[in-house]
């Protein structure tokens, strides 16, 4: 729902630290809805 908002705010941001924390664990989650 908020991921949208949160990956174009977070991803540049915190790139070296979310790509791996958040896109295995989200990206599988986020794909789908978007």
């Amino acid at each position: 729902t908020y991921l949208p908002i949160y990956l174009p705010t977070y991803l540049p941001t915190h790139l070296p630290t979310y790509l791996p924390t958040y896109l295995p664990t989200y990206l599988p989650t986020y794909l789908p809805t978007y």
